[in-house]
């Protein structure tokens, strides 16, 4: 064998050798793509220009092996004619070039957004943080100071009060400890939610019977609001868990109690809307500002008029609604005129209407 049959030989199984672990480099790139790409987007995004990097790398080394493997003969001579041509020996050359410019369009359109998204997530990681110590300084604070007052004096006086106070002291206690115990469940609605870890346990309900165990739930003896019920007869079912259904009508109701005065009417209702049904409560209270009306849905957004002792609380009840609803595939609104009272309602999807959704969603599929 001459030198420069055994150079060409020795030529092309580097070239070969490379080809197969380039193939190898490849498909790793690939499987890792595939098992990050919901995870870490910027892993993601360094994983897609490495696979580009390394397919271009990858046709190169085919491109040069199949050359140098029909300069020696193994494949058909004609082939090292063609691929021997300047213009052929061009095309890698031109891969890499836009190989080159589709990984700056990667970095540029992948990269970059996901460290403005990143970026994004810091900032509302960094408010919410500000928010949740707002919240621990003033909401959570003001029943640990009540609790703590109460029981250090029953502490003290031990033996020394009479029965009335204690009980007074001790109902106070009982009180406040149901408030924090709220907010805390409060919270941690607010994480699952946030995190989309909201458990649902849906089955088919009348809504008939959702809007008058609502109303059974808040009514209590010393209660001045008169309830009155608007349930259209014949109602299909919705398909709901009913109790963080009822958790997100007695929201609503709170809000109506908080803000309507006392003796007034208040309206819990269901009528049917397409292939849902609407649930509603309507009160005749102080109306929420224009201005605020954007907002009411946030986290921890308390309206300028809902701030004062017999409105406490944490400004999380309408964001849970929120989320409550939209996990199961419904979407709220509100109507509100100050001075005049609010309408608050949601939609829920009729057992018909969610398998009407799904058969659509499989068809698209």
């Amino acid at each position: 064998m001459s030198i420069e049959r055994y150079a060409d030989l020795l030529t092309a199984t580097i070239y070969w050798s490379v080809v197969l672990v380039w193939t190898f480099i490849v498909f790793f790139y690939g499987r890792q793509y595939l098992r990050f790409k919901r995870i870490y987007p910027l892993l993601t995004t360094l994983l897609i220009v490495l696979f580009i990097d390394g397919s271009r790398t990858l046709f190169e080394n085919i491109y040069f092996g199949a050359r140098y493997t029909a300069r020696i003969g193994i494949l058909p001579t004609h082939l090292f004619q063609i691929l021997d041509e300047p213009y052929y020996v061009a095309i890698p050359k031109g891969i890499n070039l836009l190989a080159g410019l589709i990984i700056i369009l990667v970095i540029v359109r992948r990269w970059f957004r996901a460290l403005e998204e990143d970026e994004i997530r810091r900032r509302t990681t960094d408010q919410l943080r500000s928010e949740l110590l707002s919240l621990a300084s003033h909401e959570l604070r003001s029943p640990l100071t009540t609790i703590g007052g109460y029981a250090h004096t029953l502490v003290r006086e031990f033996g020394r009060l009479g029965e009335a106070t204690q009980k007074e002291f001790l109902e106070a206690i009982a009180s406040e400890s149901d408030r924090l115990s709220h907010m805390v469940a409060e919270l941690l609605d607010m994480s699952q939610i946030d995190e989309g870890r909201l458990v649902l346990q849906r089955r088919a309900v009348r809504p008939a019977d959702l809007c008058q165990e609502a109303v059974r739930r808040a009514t209590h003896p010393e209660l001045q609001h008169v309830f009155r019920l608007e349930v259209g007869a014949g109602l299909p079912e919705v398909l709901a868990d009913p109790d963080r259904v009822h958790q997100a009508l007695a929201n609503y109701i709170s809000n109506a109690l908080k803000f309507s005065a006392e003796g007034s009417e208040i309206v819990v209702g269901g009528r049917a809307k397409d292939d849902a049904v609407e649930f509603y409560v309507t009160d005749h209270g102080v109306g929420i500002p224009r201005e605020e009306q954007t907002h009411l849905f946030t986290r921890f957004h308390r309206a300028s008029n809902a701030h004062g002792p017999e409105t406490a609380g944490a400004g999380l009840g309408l964001y849970i609604a929120k989320g409550i609803v939209e996990a199961h595939d419904g979407s709220v609104r509100f109507e509100s005129e100050l001075g005049k009272g609010s309408t608050f309602a949601f939609t829920l999807p009729t057992v018909a209407g969610q398998r009407k959704a799904e058969l659509a969603s499989a068809e698209r599929r």
